[in-house]
């Protein structure tokens, strides 16, 4: 395999999260033909003293290299259990670091060297439901390659699920559709565009009939599908405009499917790049893998 090749990485913790994360990305390195790198970012912070007469003074310790041999160890134990779980005729490079760092910094300088950043979700067992960390949330935002967020299990090729690409028709769609055409294809799965368009507040309150999508809108979304079809006409393509909130429509399309792509849609500021409002109202509310891909670089994901 050429050291070149740039890998699918995952980021580990001890959560259960991390399990649904490991076998998305061997299975997702597997399809690519890349190498999987295992990424534990650790933080250590550091006891202080208030001696007599000086400001407060940290040092290391044991402390330190405790944390540290924490992290090897999750890195470890999921390297081996990945090792086990290859398929000898699908050979995929598998190996892990420890990184001490802040866990949203460590996987953003990551991504500049990945194909993809693959991430769990934290679970509520409380609720049984899952959360989108600070972690996920500034990975998805700052992140320079696609960022994939496990948030639930991925639904069966079997029973058609789909790969569903959110579309903004106000925003670039090629960059998505690349993404989404070319995950479908490497998954032997299914397409399907969503074009969410703004709801009617007057049928919303009962106050008469919701009209139907605008005709030009389906008639967008078709073109913008038409190159795609043509370069990738093993994937079976469905497509839909729906006049709903972009995160409720998204959401709901996305059960019990495949993968959900939509754009990070950022905005620089001062503190950097901020996740667009329906990315991050999808991460929170999807309950299917999702992958969120950079818009602002102009380049196509694959």
């Amino acid at each position: 395999m050429p050291a070149d090749l740039r890998p699918v990485v995952v980021g580990v913790d001890d959560s259960s999260g991390s399990d649904a994360a490991l076998m998305w990305a061997l299975a997702d390195a597997r399809t690519r033909g890349v190498p999987l790198r295992v990424v534990c970012a650790y933080e250590w912070e550091p006891p202080y003293l208030n001696l007599a007469g000086t400001d407060y003074i940290g040092f290391p310790g044991h402390e330190n290299m405790e944390v540290r041999r924490n992290a090897e160890h999750l890195v470890t134990r999921a390297v081996d259990r990945l090792g086990k779980l290859r398929d000898g005729g699908a050979e995929v490079h598998i190996s892990g670091a420890a990184v001490e760092g802040r866990p949203a910094s460590v996987l953003v300088d990551e991504s500049a060297r990945a194909e993809v950043v693959v991430l769990g979700s934290r679970h509520l067992h409380a609720l049984g439901a899952s959360v989108l960390g600070s972690v996920g949330a500034g990975v998805s935002a700052h992140a320079a390659c696609p960022v994939i967020v496990v948030r639930g299990p991925a639904g069966e090729p079997a029973e058609r699920a789909e790969v569903i690409v959110g579309i903004d028709a106000a925003g670039p769609a090629d960059a998505l559709l690349g993404f989404g055409f070319a995950h479908a294809s490497r998954h032997g799965v299914g397409l399907r565009a969503v074009l969410c368009w703004r709801p009617d507040p007057l049928a919303t309150m009962y106050w008469r009939p919701e009209p139907s999508a605008p005709a030009q809108a389906e008639a967008w979304l078709s073109e913008a599908l038409a190159g795609w079809r043509e370069k990738y006409p093993d994937v079976e393509v469905h497509a839909s405009v729906t006049r709903d909130h972009p995160v409720a429509g998204l959401v709901s399309a996305s059960a019990a499917q495949y993968l959900l792509v939509v754009g990070s849609r950022t905005r620089q500021a001062l503190l950097g790049s901020l996740l667009g409002s329906v990315s991050q109202g999808v991460l929170h509310h999807a309950t299917c893998p999702v992958a969120v891909i950079p818009l602002r670089t102009g380049q196509l994901a694959r």
